[in-house]
């Protein structure tokens, strides 16, 4: 058997009307078709069972069907297969009939030529391929629509009937009959708020001239509710470019503009209070500065707030309880906003609370004031009372804000003035705290340049022995050659490297100068072998872990004696957490290093914790020194701490003898060792060495 596009069957019983058309085919194609012929219909239907027929000739009257029937058996015997009717000039209405339902084509036996039936035939397997190419067209329209779930709607402009697909329907809630073939039956479903952007799109002449539309809108649900819809489609148009009709689609996007929406607020807003964080606070005041700068009687302020001492909730009851603390605090503080200010989350316990079209400053002192009182009542978290109050700073706007982060800088400032005077309070901000926080900044880049190039020196003060006038050891003093300020005291900028954490490295190079001198001078005299260098410890180097190792490791690299390092530390340092004290001292002392309390008398002087702490050594804080030449109770309070240090075997040294009735008030007391400006202020390296030299060996240690 052939190939289907070269096999015809011809259903024919009449022999002379079959040889007709063979010879026809023979003479017109040139033997390019191969005929099957079949003179009953039950024949032709087992041939056209094969799936190898091109094209059917047949015949309507044959012995085993008659008429109509003929070709719709037939055809539903293989609808994919063109039919051409062979009738006669009686039959013409017939044959007609069955191109109606379905026939490609009829020729009259008597009045067919070759030509005329190569030309039905071909034409008849064109349009079945047609045919067959828009169905399967069709049918993947079909499967792509589906599987979008899309539904689909086609609008005639210029009779205005509108057709909506059942899915357009029931993405809706709607059944077939609920929408009629009314277009205003849909725009009347639009959000208000989107239906003018919505039919301004519709009826734009690009729209209209072909260019795609693409629009998002509510539209009402049968429910009521109103639910996010994708909206694309095109215009045809006609030969005169006149628009026809639109059609296009209809998506459901209500989950991916809620999702969009979510992410929008999470962006703006903070995770754990749900207030505004520093985008939206940041974006806020953006507003606030143009609206000022076009309109100066539009003032606001920024209040800059700290929770004080909220690092002690979260390390003693946890992070738990610290962020229920911080969204009660987030709570209490909206209740002191109007509805138009904002108040934001910047991160940590710091909060934003940005006033708008105040009249004047009192506005927001008024205020801070409120936000006090709230505080003044416990929070109740996690069945503990806690006590918070807040430091806060405010900024008043100003001709020359530009940026908000200008804001926020000043108004950080005053809330740092404001905890620098006693915390649960306020502080303006002023252009002086701005030249403050300034040189602050500039200070610390040049302490890090000076860390950099440890261009730092070490001056050294005697203490010395009443007795004998000997030196029985130096304590150490750090001093910074700035570049312009000269030689800067450590209590100058000593408390911004504690805050900035700088104290660490300028206290390791400190510790490693003071026993590297120590040992020089040690190898220059053999009677000095005994003498002793004391190093000021701060609270931030004292709770660094690497602490104890830091000192082993500068011992061993300078040969030091542990006996000749004594390291002073306060009395307050001590005392903040007693196991942490326990866990450096008592390595320390193990390896040998000294250990004094200095300052002693100034913080807790608990007698329990001097038995419990290994400590050698109790200075004298100078204040008690400077106070006992001018009231009895002062030289009495002198003498408890020499009889102290007595009974527990404590060495004790005087600080700050400054004068001659000092010195033999101490000497008088039985003092044992002092150190002030009586004696020597601190000294460079060169000139504490020629001290030495003058003064001579400390006698032996005990």
């Amino acid at each position: 058997m052939g190939e289907a596009s070269d096999t015809v069957l011809l259903v024919e019983d009449n022999p002379g009307d079959a040889r007709l058309i063979q010879e026809m085919l023979a003479d017109g194609s040139g033997n390019r078709f191969r005929l099957w012929r079949a003179d009953r219909l039950s024949a032709g239907l087992d041939m056209l069972s094969s799936g190898h027929v091109g094209v059917v000739l047949l015949d309507l009257s044959l012995p085993d069907s008659l008429g109509i029937e003929t070709f719709c058996t037939m055809f539903a015997h293989a609808p994919q297969v063109p039919i051409i009717v062979l009738t006669g000039t009686d039959d013409e209405v017939m044959a007609l009939h069955a191109v109606k339902t379905g026939a490609q084509d009829y020729l009259i036996k008597g009045e067919v030529n070759s030509n005329l039936l190569l030309r039905a035939m071909r034409y008849a397997m064109e349009r079945k391929e047609a045919e067959r190419a828009l169905r399967e067209s069709e049918e993947r329209y079909a499967l792509a629509a589906a599987g979008a779930n899309d539904g689909l709607w086609d609008w005639h402009l210029q009779t205005g009937h509108a057709y909506f697909s059942p899915r357009w329907k029931s993405m809706l809630g709607f059944g077939d009959d609920d929408i009629g073939h009314d277009p205003e039956a849909w725009l009347a479903l639009i959000h208000a708020d989107d239906i003018d952007s919505f039919r301004a799109q519709l009826t734009d002449p690009r729209t209209l001239s072909g260019a795609p539309l693409n629009a998002e809108y509510r539209i009402r649900t049968r429910a009521g509710d109103y639910r996010w819809m994708l909206c694309r489609g095109m215009a045809v148009r006609d030969r005169d470019g006149r628009p026809l009709r639109m059609a296009g689609s209809q998506t459901d996007i209500h989950d991916r503009k809620q999702a969009e929406e979510r992410l929008l607020r999470d962006s703006l807003h903070d995770g754990l209070t749900g207030l505004p964080n520093r985008n939206l606070i940041i974006h806020r005041l953006h507003q606030a500065i143009d609206r000022m700068q076009r309109q100066s009687s539009r003032r606001f302020a920024v209040l800059f707030l700290d929770l004080d001492r909220f690092k002690n909730v979260n390390d003693s009851l946890g992070h738990t309880t610290g962020d229920k603390l911080l969204i009660e605090c987030g709570r209490r503080l909206g209740l002191c906003c109007r509805p138009h200010d904002t108040l934001a989350r910047l991160g940590g316990d710091e909060f934003v609370l940005l006033l708008e079209d105040i009249d004047e400053e009192m506005d927001a002192i008024r205020v801070a004031d409120r936000i006090q009182r709230h505080f003044a009542t416990p929070f109740v978290i996690s069945g503990y009372e806690l006590f918070m109050n807040c430091s806060i700073g405010i900024a008043l706007s100003a001709p020359g804000y530009r940026h908000p982060d200008e804001l926020l800088r000043d108004a950080d400032t005053a809330m740092y003035r404001a905890k620098a005077d006693g915390k649960a309070c306020y502080a303006l901000f002023d252009s002086a705290m701005h030249h403050r926080a300034v040189a602050a900044l500039d200070m610390e880049s040049s302490l890090r340049r000076s860390i950099d190039r440890q261009a730092f020196v070490l001056h050294y003060q005697p203490v010395v022995e009443l007795e004998t006038g000997r030196i029985a050891a130096f304590e150490a003093l750090i001093r910074w050659p700035h570049e312009t300020r000269g030689l800067i005291p450590p209590t100058e900028f000593i408390p911004l490297a504690e805050e900035t954490g700088l104290i660490l490295p300028i206290g390791r190079w400190a510790l490693r100068e003071a026993c590297r001198q120590l040992r020089r001078w040690q190898g220059t005299d053999e009677r000095l072998a005994k003498l002793g260098i004391g190093v000021n410890l701060s609270a931030r180097q004292f709770s660094d872990e690497g602490l104890v190792g830091q000192v082993a490791d500068v011992l061993a690299e300078t040969g030091l004696p542990p006996a000749c390092l004594k390291l002073e530390i306060t009395e307050s340092i001590l005392m903040v957490n007693a196991q942490v004290a326990l866990a450096r001292l008592n390595p320390l002392r193990a390896m040998g290093v000294r250990i004094s309390m200095d300052d002693f008398g100034t913080g807790y002087s608990s007698l329990s914790y001097l038995q419990r702490f290994p400590i050698d050594t109790l200075k004298i804080d100078q204040s008690f020194i400077s106070a006992m030449t001018r009231t009895i109770e002062g030289a009495e309070i002198v003498r408890a701490i020499l009889n102290l240090g007595k009974a527990l075997h404590l060495e004790v040294i005087a600080e700050g003898a400054d004068s001659g009735d000092q010195v033999d008030m101490l000497r008088a007391m039985g003092c044992p060792l002092t150190q002030g400006y009586f004696f020597s202020p601190p000294l460079p390296e060169h000139e504490a060495a020629a001290m030495l030299k003058r003064k001579g060996a400390p006698p032996p240690t005990r």
